[in-house]
């Protein structure tokens, strides 16, 4: 068993630790601030300590600083409310083993805690930062989004090739740049590419490079992006749409690390981290042919999936702070943030962005009301959900404005339509079972079947008996 300090302003958290860790056999001491806890770790060294960020004086990471300095070989979870990748990338860059996100998950936290202490005592000095970065976007903090935090701190360090997967607008290329700004090639080149933007005809070129007289055109030598980006990071988004010629060629980049530009011979050595990102399923494109599965290995070295963000509604405040302080606005109303929490955001953190930069224009900068937010985000909905309002709006305009349109039997055709979907679905959940689908919607066996006969849905092969 060992011995843990903790580094609390908050007397619930000390004792909630105390009384956690004590139940483990561990022995526990506590300090309310760095400067105390400093004194405490200087006369005798802990196991481990557990310092929160945010505390009166000095703050957190400054104290992990000082940790270091007093005491190098020391291993430190770092304790935060605020979800950013640039307070994980800190961290670890200053020390800490690693970090947990407040409310802290007791589960987590033991699992954590044990493996620090049953690990070596090795020294876990590292470079500091060699600039600061400006993360954008990136907060969170949801499980899924401190995840994706940590695996780019664990990472950031090292020359490891990363696969970023998520849907458009999450913040692909934002984890991507803030990776290389917090790694030791910060000095060197970030450059981005989309693969899906460039012809297929020129990607290749553009990628690698070419000689004078290689094509039609090619008046003289031009470097490739691997090459601009030597010493530094290139990123390849939308790399599933690479064609399987040009995954050849990077295929064989990723294995010895030299080039050839089209129309040469000649083999050229590049240093050079490649990134990857993608919003398709890879997986899938592998076992059609369309990406080569050897490829797909050599990219998927680090995966970090990035959760679209209709899967961390909770992150959704934070992400309007973020962007209100970034433009300056006064705020937004309660009504306001309520309609943005409650969209299913398909375009992810962009949109949202978006919708908050048109906010802050239309409320010059004063409290954003809902009238300023999009029109497509302040329809009139059901509450919690506005799609299925939407949709049967959509289909009632269809019939509505159609040159045939009914007159005085639309209430009839609509009826109908949404009835027939209705029993088809029922249907179809039941396997056709005309006893269950009845007990789902609550009719009668002997009307459902009328329906049927009445609809066509009658499936070959089924008894009106099932």
């Amino acid at each position: 068993m060992g011995t843990v300090l903790v580094i609390d302003d908050e007397q619930s958290i000390i004792w909630a630790f105390e009384k956690f860790l004590t139940s483990l056999g561990h022995a526990v001491r506590s300090a309310p601030t760095a400067e105390q806890g400093l004194e405490l770790a200087r006369k005798e060294p802990p196991d481990l300590i557990i310092l929160d960020v945010k505390l009166p004086g000095m703050d957190g990471l400054t104290a992990l600083e000082e940790i270091r300095k007093l005491r190098p070989e020391a291993r430190v979870i770092i304790i935060t409310a605020h979800g950013t990748l640039e307070t994980a990338v800190r961290a670890v860059k200053l020390g800490a083993v690693d970090y947990l996100a407040k409310p802290v998950d007791l589960a987590k936290a033991r699992r954590l805690i044990e493996s620090v202490l049953s690990g070596p005592q090795a020294s876990r000095e590292v470079e500091r930062l060699r600039r600061e970065a400006s993360f954008g976007g990136l907060v969170g903090r949801t499980p899924g989004m401190q995840e994706v935090f940590r695996k780019v701190a664990a990472v950031c360090e090292s020359d490891a090739t990363v696969l970023f997967v998520g849907e458009s607008g999450t913040g692909k290329e934002l984890l991507a740049r803030a990776l290389h700004v917090s790694s030791r090639r910060a000095s060197g080149p970030f450059e981005p590419v989309n693969c899906a933007a460039i012809p297929e005809t020129l990607l290749e070129s553009e990628l690698f490079g070419h000689e004078k007289g290689a094509f039609t055109g090619a008046l003289r030598q031009k470097r490739g992006k691997f090459e601009i980006a030597d010493g530094g990071t290139l990123f390849l988004d939308e790399i599933g749409d690479v064609p399987v010629a040009t995954q050849v060629k990077l295929l064989r980049f990723l294995e010895d690390r030299t080039l050839s530009r089209v129309g040469g011979t000649d083999r050229v050595a590049v240093d050079v981290r490649i990134l990857s990102a993608t919003n398709s399923d890879l997986e899938a494109r592998v076992a059609s042919g369309a990406f080569r599965e050897d490829l797909y290995f050599r990219l998927n070295v680090v995966r970090i999936d990035i959760p679209p963000l209709r899967d961390r509604r909770e992150d959704i405040p934070l992400l309007v702070a973020h962007f209100i302080e970034q433009w300056g606005s006064e705020g937004i109303s309660q009504a306001a943030l309520e309609t943005l929490k409650h969209h299913a955001w398909p375009g992810n953190v962009r949109e949202l962005r978006n919708a908050i930069e048109r906010g802050v224009v239309l409320a010059r900068k004063r409290t954003i009301l809902p009238e300023h937010l999009p029109e497509s985000l302040i329809r009139p909905r059901s509450p919690g959900s506005g799609d299925p309002d939407d949709r049967v709006a959509e289909v009632v305009d269809q019939i509505a404005l159609a040159p045939d349109a009914p007159r005085g039997s639309l209430y009839r055709v609509v009826e109908e339509k949404w009835e027939k979907a209705l029993l088809r679905r029922a249907l179809d959940m039941t396997g056709g079972n005309q006893v269950k689908a009845a007990e789902i919607l609550g009719i009668n066996r002997l009307t459902l079947r009328k329906k049927i006969a009445q609809y066509g849905l009658q499936r070959p092969g089924t008894s009106g008996l099932r």
